[in-house]
């Protein structure tokens, strides 16, 4: 199967060669925190500064999200997943559930941690994994198979003319 160029300069398939659609000096825990915020005001129920503040702390278990703004969050949050297309690639590359993905590695934060709570509870499984259903799980269950084929096929293949090359009997 050839895939057309679009597919690869996009980053759909290959996404570890996307590059961050933040800038070096914007932070993604302050998009997302901002994104809550936009969020909650469309609720009617803003947060403060403190709450953002609170939000964009790095997680830790000595210094608990109170349980009020944990609720709060993720209700909002919960809106926000619900919201968003379930199609990664009809997102935009700032959308929440993107910026989630572009959060450093040495940083755990509060509205990470409370996302992660949300997804988990939604659909049985972290951030960092999407289940596939229907036709693409049975697309790319076909694709895993196939390639495990081809590979035998290959080693087969290379066990063989190296027979030849060698003159193994």
């Amino acid at each position: 199967m050839i895939l057309p160029y679009r597919w690869f300069a996009s980053g759909e398939i290959m996404g570890w060669f996307v590059k961050s659609p933040f800038k070096p000096d914007e932070d993604p825990v302050k998009h997302l925190v901002e994104l809550l915020s936009k969020e909650a005001e469309k609720a009617g129920s803003p947060l403060t500064a403190v709450d953002k503040e609170i939000l964009g702390r790095e997680s830790s278990p000595l210094d608990p999200v109170p349980e009020d703004l944990q609720q709060k969050a993720k209700a909002l949050i919960t809106r926000v997943f619900e919201a968003e297309p379930v199609d990664e690639f009809e997102r935009g590359s700032k959308s929440f559930s993107s910026s989630l993905l572009w959060v450093g590695d040495s940083h755990y934060p509060n509205i990470v941690a409370l996302s992660d709570e949300v997804t988990r509870n939604i659909g049985g499984h972290s951030l960092f994994s999407s289940p596939l259903r229907g036709w693409k799980l049975l697309g790319d269950r076909a694709q895993l198979i196939s390639c495990a084929v081809l590979a035998v096929l290959l080693i087969f293949a290379a066990v063989i003319g190296a027979g030849f090359l060698f003159g193994w009997k």
